[in-house]
């Protein structure tokens, strides 16, 4: 017997929840109407979360909350009461983005129970030593985190680890895609993401048009044949994504994983590829990758397609005017019926139908109509399948109760109800009678107790023991109700009872900015380090080395230490992704050179104490709540969050100008766009990505053992606050 892992599903919207939970789920996470990730999808409420919550409880299920969204100052009281409703409803854990929220909620909640998003961007064994150390139970693993390094994270902390093993990738490292933001005013991190790096983008290499397409838009996840290998590297919770799929994709993904979990637990994996297909026919980008960043896969983008194409099942052989309409003739072996929906496509010409009415005209030839006109020779792929998806949604759960009726004449009927190790009783208001007529039948009553179709039961076994009495059925009946009634209260209140309790105790909300000195800064890297413009030798200078090793970061510190600078003015700016095994390059790095480091991510904390440590722009501090957290662990100083202008006059410096990093990508684009293979790289800096607005954007490289990439807007990002700032030059002519 293999170890027992959590099946954690999404909810979007009730008909999800129940999906969930009735086809096999142990949690489901959700959002409420406002400071969750998928701000779009139609979510749950104040007013209903209690209501949602005992639904999930009396199933065993737990609920986690999703309040992963950056929060700004004058947003925090509104945060506040959303988490007093969930606090009250009892959600089981809060998922949980930004920092200075995090401690707010475990300074004012005893027992709170937190933990990290996925968009705290946690991936290493020093980035979730701090997290535990701040009192997180679980670490969301971004998804980039490899296989190697979660058994690290495993062995080495007290953390519950949850994983993303099916649904959609996104390209950017987790929590630090700032495309939509900055382009559009639209914030990944505030739950608004425009998903721009779904739309197609021309790709140049110099002057020369290299290809058009899906350059940013990866491949759906399956990770069904990695769940061995997951649970034996420490994972306890495999999570589905899809808060904005609907609630057929749900059921499928959630009855698919139960069922390979199930034959998991005794050793004997069923065939996977059969459970993908299925999940596929609903929703998938073409097909699935399997493996994602667990090991050096390169194969993340699908550049063909960017959404659902769905299964190709036949052509269009004739096209026809039909009043307002046009009659449409297909030829498939497939079966179409109303409801569906299909997508036609011929070159680049395609049109999605939602098929109505459905005329069988001969032998694999269907008739339909639709005010889309598609082209002759069109393919057909089924989107939908209505009947199918329909089926799935009619499964419903029930729980399994025995049942036990007594009376006799001259006292109350008792009935007892179990579920499980629960067992509750309730008796009559009526006194059983000597029946004047007829007794009352054993087969009746029984009939009457199985009556239990608009509760969550089932009666499994019904005993009855009786001895020529009478009562009326409204008796009998209302003995049920309320049986199931004090059942159901009783199944929540056990579950309810083992959970943490949280108590709100602290009201003071007021945290003022510690005081800390600010500074002014400038990035550079190799192409700057020979001279730094006068106007910025008062700086602090920050070295973002295009290769992190001790000779290249030694020759740069040098070249800019030869012009007048000491080393307590130099830092190293610190990658937002790293492996623990390039840490251990990095540590030789800091301990060698003695100067500070730009943490971007929460493993670069760990320096705290050895050297002097800014918070940079990856850990996205967006409010004074953030800062202060940061500022009382040790950090000499903050840089502001690219999304967010100054909170706090003369704290803080502001990214003021430069060409900001939009995305850092783990995968490769070169091969993905150009093939090959590490030993004969293709990287070339003068490729850049233009999308239908002619925005254009270039990739940086920089590499520890493994490659990195950052997306970067060719125009300037041009930002004026206060007197601190932070002007990069990497990449200006």
């Amino acid at each position: 017997m293999k170890k027992k892992l959590e099946l954690l599903a999404p909810a979007g919207d009730i008909d999800s929840l129940y999906a969930a939970i009735y086809n096999g789920a142990d949690a489901v996470y959700l959002g409420l109407s406002d400071f969750n990730a998928r701000i779009k999808a139609d979510n749950f409420n104040q007013d209903n979360i209690r209501q949602v919550v005992e639904f999930a409880h009396l199933y065993g299920v737990k609920i986690y909350l999703t309040i992963n969204t950056l929060i700004k100052d004058d947003e925090v009281e509104d945060f506040l009461r959303l988490v007093d409703s969930a606090v009250a409803a009892k959600v089981d854990a809060f998922i949980i983005q930004d920092l200075g929220m995090a401690m707010l909620l475990k300074n004012k909640y005893r027992g709170i129970v937190l933990h990290a998003s996925t968009q705290m961007g946690v991936h290493n064994l020093a980035g979730a030593k701090i997290l535990q150390h701040l009192g997180f139970s679980r670490i969301v693993l971004a998804r980039e985190t490899k296989l190697q390094d979660i058994k690290d994270i495993a062995d080495n902390t007290n953390l519950e680890i949850e994983y993303f093993v099916q649904g959609a990738l996104c390209v950017a490292f987790s929590g630090n895609c700032y495309l939509s933001a900055i382009k559009n005013g639209n914030s990944g991190n505030r739950g608004k993401c425009l998903q721009l790096c779904r739309l197609p983008y021309k790709l140049y290499r110099g002057d020369k048009l290299f290809g058009q397409g899906y350059y940013m838009s990866p491949r759906d996840l399956s990770l069904m044949k990695e769940i061995d290998n997951l649970a034996e590297a420490g994972v306890c919770s495999l999570k589905i994504e899809g808060r904005l799929k609907r609630a057929s994709y749900v059921a499928q993904a959630v009855r698919s994983y139960r069922k390979i979990l199930n034959n998991y637990y005794y050793d004997n994996m069923s065939d996977y590829k059969a459970e993908q297909e299925k999940i596929k026919s609903i929703f998938s980008r073409g097909d699935f990758n399997e493996t994602a960043y667990l090991y050096d896969n390169f194969d993340i983008i699908n550049i063909k397609d960017n959404s659902h194409k769905g299964k190709l099942i036949g052509k269009v052989i004739k096209v026809a005017n039909f009043k307002d309409l046009y009659r449409i003739v297909i030829s498939s072996s497939t079966s179409l019926g109303q409801g569906d929906a299909i997508k036609l496509i011929k070159g680049k010409d395609e049109c999605s139908i939602g098929v109505g009415n459905v005329n069988i005209v001969g032998n694999n030839l269907y008739e339909i109509f639709s005010k889309n006109r598609p082209q002759v020779d069109s393919e057909v792929y089924l989107l939908k399948r209505a009947e199918a998806e329909n089926k799935l949604m009619e499964k419903i759960k029930k729980l399994p109760i025995n049942l036990r009726f007594a009376a006799s004449v001259g006292t109350y009927p008792v009935l007892i109800a179990k579920y499980g190790n629960t067992t509750v009783e309730v008796v009559g208001d009526r006194i059983a009678e000597k029946p004047v007529v007829k007794a009352t039948n054993t087969d009746t009553i029984i009939e009457q107790l199985s009556k239990l179709n608009d509760t969550p039961f089932v009666a499994e076994d019904v005993q009855v023991d009786v001895l020529d009495v009478y009562l009326p059925l409204s008796e009998i009946n209302e003995l049920r109700r309320k049986v199931v009634s004090e059942l159901k209260d009783t199944i929540i209140r056990i579950y309810e009872m083992a959970m943490p309790k949280v108590v709100r105790d602290n009201e003071n909300i007021d945290v003022p900015i510690l005081p800390k000195s600010s500074q002014n800064y400038v990035i550079v890297d190799g192409l700057h380090c020979v001279k730094i413009p006068v106007e910025y030798r008062g700086y602090n200078v920050i070295i973002a080395p295009n290769i992190y090793s001790k000779t290249v970061v030694d020759n740069y510190i040098n070249s800019i230490m030869k012009q007048g600078y000491s080393k307590e003015k130099l830092y190293l700016e610190l990658p937002i992704v790293s492996t623990d095994k390039e840490i251990e390059i990095i540590d030789e790095i800091v301990a060698e050179q003695g100067i500070g480091v730009v943490a971007n991510n929460y493993s670069g904390l760990k320096y705290i104490g050895e050297v002097a440590v800014i918070a940079g722009t990856g850990l996205n501090v967006h409010n004074k709540f953030t800062a202060n957290v940061l500022l009382g662990m040790g950090v000499l100083d903050y840089i502001y969050s690219i999304e967010t202008g100054e909170f706090s006059k003369g704290s803080g410096a502001v990214y003021a100008m430069g060409h900001f990093p939009l995305m850092t990508w783990c995968h490769c684009p070169f091969i993905n766009a150009f093939g090959g293979d590490c030993s004969k790289c293709k990287y070339a800096s003068g490729v850049v990505l233009e999308d239908d607005k002619h925005n254009r954007y270039r990739i940086r490289r920089y590499k520890i053992e493994h490659c990195y990439f950052q997306l970067l807007s060719e125009d300037i990002i041009r930002r004026k606050f206060g007197t601190n700032k932070l002007v990069d030059l990497r990449g200006l002519e």
